[in-house]
C-alpha cells in the first residue's frame, strides 16, 4: 500500500511540474537589445507577443528559421544560431513563450504548434515557401517537425532529434503512464507526412537524448539522410563543424 502511494506522488508531481522538467526559460529586461540583428515581436494571441531574433543580409537567397532547444533565450542561442550564416540566408529565430521577452507561459504541445504555425505563416509575407528552411535542435525537433509535416518548407534539418517525448520517458522511465505527460511531441507523426528533403543529425554520445530515439525516426520517412556527428555531446551537436559543412553544402548553388 505504501509503494502504492508513493508511486501516486511520485505520478502527481511529475504531472504537476512538467513545464519545469522540460522547459529552462531565462527572462530578459525589456529594455535588453541583441548585439546583432533586428527584434520583431509577433502576436500569437490578444496579449501575447512572441519575441524573435531576424538577422538579414543583402539579396537573401530566403530565410533559415531556427528552433533552439529548451533552454535559455535568444541572447544565449545567437552564437547557435551563427552556426547558420554566411550562406546567403537570413536567420529568424523565435523565442518561446516565457523564453526571453516573450509572454505567456507553456500548457500544451498543440500550443507550441499554433505558435510555430503562426510565425512560419509570418514568415511567408515576407519569403516565397519554397525559400524557407527550418532547423530544429533537441526540443526545438517538435514544432520543427510539426511545421515541416503541415507545410511546404524547402527542407528541414534536424538535430538531436527524438521520436517523441514519450518515447524518451519510455526509455528513462518507462514505469510511469504514458496519458500523464502532456507533451507528447510526435515527431514521427509529423516526419511521415514531410515532403521536403530531411537531414537528421545525432551523436552516439548524446547524454540527453538517447541516439536510439533518434535513429527510431528512420522508420516513419523514406527519403530522410541520417548523419551522424563525431566526437561531441549533445549541446556540441549545433557546433559540430561537420553540421555547418553539411548545411553549407546543401544550401550553396
Amino acid at each position: 500500500m505504501l509503494l502504492c502511494i508513493l508511486y501516486g506522488i511520485a505520478c502527481a508531481i511529475l504531472y504537476v511540474n512538467q513545464e519545469s522538467i522540460l522547459f529552462y526559460p531565462k527572462s530578459l529586461p525589456l529594455e535588453h537589445v541583441y548585439r546583432k540583428g533586428i527584434e520583431k515581436y509577433i502576436a500569437v494571441e490578444e496579449g501575447i507577443n512572441i519575441s524573435c531574433y531576424w538577422n538579414k543580409v543583402e539579396n537573401a537567397k530566403g530565410v533559415i528559421l531556427y528552433l533552439h532547444g529548451n533552454k535559455g533565450n535568444n541572447r544565449r542561442c545567437i552564437r547557435q544560431s551563427e552556426m547558420m550564416e554566411g550562406f546567403g540566408f537570413d536567420v529568424f529565430m523565435p523565442d518561446y513563450r516565457g523564453f526571453g521577452k516573450s509572454y505567456g507561459e507553456m500548457i500544451s504541445d498543440d500550443q507550441f504548434y499554433k505558435d510555430a504555425q503562426i510565425i512560419y505563416d509570418f514568415l511567408k509575407g515576407y519569403y516565397d515557401e519554397n525559400k524557407i528552411v527550418i532547423v530544429g535542435y533537441s526540443m526545438g525537433s517538435g514544432p520543427a517537425t510539426y511545421l515541416a509535416g503541415n507545410n511546404k518548407p524547402k527542407e528541414l534539418f534536424l538535430l538531436s532529434p527524438f521520436k517523441s517525448i514519450v518515447d524518451i520517458k519510455n526509455r528513462y522511465i518507462p514505469f510511469i503512464p504514458d496519458f500523464l505527460i502532456k507533451y507528447k511531441f510526435p515527431n514521427w507523426k509529423y516526419l511521415s507526412k514531410t515532403t521536403c528533403p530531411i537531414t537528421m543529425f545525432y551523436t552516439k554520445d548524446d547524454g540527453v537524448v538517447m541516439p536510439e530515439s533518434t535513429l527510431a525516426l528512420t522508420a516513419y520517412s523514406d527519403h530522410e539522410e541520417l548523419i551522424e556527428l563525431k566526437n561531441t555531446s549533445h549541446r556540441g551537436v549545433i557546433f559540430s563543424g561537420q553540421w555547418k559543412q553539411e548545411l553549407q553544402n546543401k544550401l550553396s548553388p
